[in-house]
């Protein structure tokens, strides 16, 4: 991974009023950050449970009362319908969180000790979005593993201006907070030995700038921050506005 280079000002990918300043990065701690700027958490390299999102689907089993198990999927809101019980929030949480509510919902009226166990069922669309100078920005779906080269050819391939070796992968960290580091696709693509091959994961945001990585500052203050989890109606919302500026 490339540290974040110091001392960057905010270059023009957009105007926005009051966003001025510059932004100070270290590859292993929070970047510090003059006032109405971005502020990214460390990044985290971790493997944490599957969380579920509209889209997805999962069995529900209840061991206790067999004739309330079934298939459900997750909607547009985050919501799954069940049968005795108020449809519940599920979005953004794991299939052990999900029992669990399940399990308190239906002990609070219809059963004495429920035992809800979830299980994976199906997945919705693995979407991530690819912007900035890019040929075809906007919203993309993965079909398989990728890493941040082969996001960038699904949209489209590289402009001539983009700074191929400041490429910005932005994460939700597990809390909820905005990690932020950089991939040097440059050497990635003359498969250069020690090139970054970071595996991308669903909701991940790429962005290619056009010159420094320090335009993602004003990038993340117009599109992302604040979204959280970036769900599926808000991605196709990202990816209408990358598209349309």
């Amino acid at each position: 991974m490339r540290a974040i280079k110091t001392g960057l000002c905010l270059a023009a990918l957009m105007t926005l009023p009051g966003l001025t300043g510059c932004a100070s990065h270290g590859a292993d701690t929070a970047p510090a950050a003059a006032w109405g700027e971005p502020r990214f958490a460390a990044w985290q390299e971790t493997d944490p449970a599957y969380r579920f999102y509209p889209g997805d689907s999962f069995e529900v089993i209840v061991h206790s009362a067999p004739e309330l198990s079934r298939t459900v999927e997750i909607g547009p809101d985050g919501r799954v319908a069940l049968p005795l019980i108020s449809d519940l929030m599920v979005a953004g949480r794991t299939d052990r969180e999900i029992g669990d509510t399940i399990a308190r919902a239906y002990a609070q009226n219809v059963l004495v000790n429920p035992m809800v166990e979830v299980r994976r069922a199906g997945l919705g669309p693995q979407n991530i979005i690819v912007g900035g100078e890019v040929n075809a920005p906007g919203l993309v779906e993965m079909t398989g593993p990728i890493g941040a080269l082969e996001a960038v050819m699904l949209a489209g391939g590289f402009q001539n201006t983009a700074a191929r070796g400041d490429v910005v992968v932005l994460r939700r960290a597990p809390g909820g907070d905005m990690m932020m580091r950089t991939v040097n696709l440059h050497d990635a693509l003359r498969a250069r030995q020690g090139a970054d091959t970071i595996q991308i994961r669903r909701h991940d945001i790429i962005f290619v700038p056009r010159s420094t990585v320090a335009e993602v500052n004003l990038f993340v203050e117009q599109y992302v921050m604040g979204i959280v989890p970036l769900d599926q109606a808000m991605s196709f919302a990202i990816a209408d506005a990358i598209t349309n500026n």
